[in-house]
């Protein structure tokens, strides 16, 4: 059983227990995720199951969207609403035009610190385990992408945010930047992600409503621009070969007789696709080298 499951994670549960009670409801060991959410947050949590783990990396790069609520006027040991709080010191107020220019600063590409409470691993440690343990953290700051940051609700001290963004933005840290920003102190109170990639919450499942049968192939949720493959083609692929490049996408999902036989990188100087993982033995599909008929 191989393909992907979008559920909408509720509040006060880990990513790993979604992940453990889906294992439990379709008695299948291999499901991964791609993306975790912290227990406050609800929303988009998308499954791999089967050989389709292989492809959550590609699903976690996807665009995503959130709908965000961020309290001002103190600070989060967390940065959100379940860390230790602080009131923030001369917390200023300010209008709803002061955030929304605010706001903009924020848009494009940033560099951005992440929470000391995350799954960021320092030389083998996770970050919210040395925090945990009392011991300093010093995280380095990441380019990430923002595309856009809509207002949609702003009664001082609380603002609800509509954010469109790139992979690896914290959502915590955006709240936290825009307090210290506006010298009002911020951290993140409520969190729903409304999509990721061609998931979106209203095809999202209550975790309690997974079943074998709404499982989604493993090919209609591939996240790659898809190509197919001659039968010259895949016996190369099949065999570890590289092939002529034919599209100037970077990655591409490759299929052969309507199945993904493989995730093919393409090599910019000698203008090559070569295999990247290939899926003929995990997925299940025999490949054949007889000619394909009509």
């Amino acid at each position: 059983m191989d393909g992907f499951l979008a559920i909408n994670k509720p509040k006060g549960i880990t990513s790993h227990d979604a992940v453990a009670f889906a294992r439990r409801r379709l008695k299948i060991r291999k499901i991964g995720h791609a993306g975790t959410l912290d227990p406050l947050a609800t929303g988009v949590l998308v499954l791999g199951i089967g050989s389709a783990t292989r492809l959550l990396e590609y699903i976690q790069n996807c665009e995503k969207e959130y709908e965000a609520e961020i309290t001002f006027g103190a600070t989060s040991s967390t940065d959100d609403v379940e860390g230790e709080l602080t009131p923030f010191p001369n917390s200023e107020r300010f209008t709803r035009e002061e955030l929304e220019k605010v706001l903009s600063e924020f848009i494009g590409a940033i560099h951005q610190i992440p929470p000391k409470f995350s799954a960021i691993k320092i030389n083998g440690k996770t970050a919210y385990r040395l925090a945990r343990e009392g011991k300093e953290v010093k995280l380095k700051p990441r380019l990430v992408e923002i595309h856009s940051l809509t207002l949609s609700k702003f009664e001082y001290p609380k603002a609800e945010i509509s954010i469109r963004c790139g992979s690896g933005t914290y959502i915590r840290s955006l709240a936290r930047d825009l307090g210290a920003r506006l010298g009002a102190g911020a951290f993140l109170s409520k969190l729903t992600r409304t999509r990721v990639g061609d998931f979106p919450i209203n095809r999202a499942l209550p975790l309690k409503s997974i079943l074998p049968e709404k499982i989604i192939s493993i090919e209609t949720g591939t996240p790659l621009p898809q190509i197919n493959l001659t039968c010259n083609e895949a016996e190369k692929i099949s065999n570890g070969q590289k092939i002529p490049a034919r599209t100037n996408e970077k990655k591409v999902a490759a299929f052969f007789e309507n199945r993904l036989l493989a995730v093919l990188a393409r090599e910019e100087e000698k203008h090559l696709l070569r295999p990247e993982k290939v899926f003929h033995m995990e997925h299940g599909a025999q490949f054949s080298t007889r000619k394909i008929r009509g």
